[in-house]
């Protein structure tokens, strides 16, 4: 074979490997970028459409609600076949959703179902059982006693989820007055800074109040409680939840001040919704992975939902270091 046809065949080739990267677009509309574990998902996901053949399109509105919707209309108007949110603010997005579907455009709630919207799936993990794992580990550890529960902004749906799941457990307990919540607070956003604040101002009003648990709904809002505690009261002895695990998390349950967290592996979910886009949903397929459906106020949402780990001291090792989702030198072992 001759060397101009060589070189014709792999420019043919190179045409046709990028005319198939154009041929399927991915659009991923991105409301909340600011916490540790989104910021590593966004990538995760963007490079496994690419490596599947199709194009990724990201749009990042940094908590912009208003500004959320104008790009994901965008991505609509670019021709994406599928279009992934994950959404600042879950409501009003049934407009957007019917401009999809009048293009053909299936529509994915990420991590955050969508309100009262036609969508089409929902790929998350049980967040109900995650409510449920920290109120469990609780009790088990202080069956009795004061609760603080911190919960993260009423607009993320997410939020009630943790809430219903851990008041299931909760529930009993306080019924019976073995449990008697002090305090319970959705907070505005999911920050450590929030929860500082929230926090210490309580502690500066209630300083003879004895806290045996809170209930932190993720590893940045237990980091703020932390920070509070240390600095109103130094010494202090509280069972603390969590989840995501969270480098900062871990590191905290290691040092004796967070009790447990929950591991959610968001590298498993961005592939598992990259793939399932590209291979499945882009052609007009249903997701293999579909075990659940979530009502949304609209209608039950086909869903895929991944199960999630309790994490605590004695296994950090056998989980999320095993699995690679945090390396060992990133964390000081006492």
């Amino acid at each position: 074979m001759n060397k101009k046809l060589i070189a014709s065949l792999f420019i043919l080739s190179v045409a046709l490997f990028m005319g198939c990267k154009d041929s399927t677009k991915i659009g991923y509309s991105i409301g909340e970028i600011s916490s540790e574990r989104m910021s590593q998902e966004s990538f995760i996901l963007e490079n496994e459409i690419d490596s599947l053949g199709a194009t990724p399109l990201m749009e990042y509105a940094y908590r912009g609600t208003n500004e959320q919707l104008q790009q994901a209309n965008n991505l609509i108007d670019d021709g994406v076949s599928v279009l992934v949110v994950f959404p600042t603010d879950s409501n009003d997005w049934n407009s957007l959703v019917s401009k999809a579907h009048d293009k053909n455009v299936k529509v994915i709630a990420y991590e955050n179902l969508l309100q009262y919207a036609d969508v089409d799936y929902f790929f998350s993990f049980d967040n109900q059982e995650v409510g449920r794992q920290q109120a469990e580990y609780a009790v088990a550890h202080r069956p009795k006693g004061n609760y603080i529960l911190i919960e993260g902004p009423d607009y993320d749906y997410n939020s009630m989820l943790y809430l219903y799941g851990q008041m299931n457990v909760l529930q009993p307990y306080i019924d019976r007055g073995d449990i008697n919540v002090l305090y319970e607070r959705n907070l505005d956003n999911w920050d450590a800074l929030d929860a500082y604040i929230e926090m210490q101002t309580f502690l500066e009003k209630n300083k003879n109040v004895k806290i045996d648990a809170i209930i932190a709904a993720n590893d940045q809002l237990a980091s703020g409680c932390i920070k509070a505690l240390d600095h109103m009261l130094g010494d202090w002895d509280i069972l603390i939840t969590g989840q995501d695990a969270t480098v900062t998390g871990l590191q905290n349950i290691l040092d004796g001040k967070q009790s447990m967290t929950v591991y959610k592996s968001f590298k498993d979910l961005a592939t598992i919704t990259a793939d399932e886009a590209v291979i499945n949903i882009a052609k007009g397929g249903d997701p293999e992975g579909v075990n659940n459906s979530i009502n949304n106020g609209l209608k039950d949402v086909p869903s895929v939902l991944l199960k999630t780990t309790v994490v605590d001291t004695t296994n950090i090792r056998q989980t999320v270091i095993a699995d690679g989702f945090v390396r060992e030198d990133q964390l000081t072992f006492p």
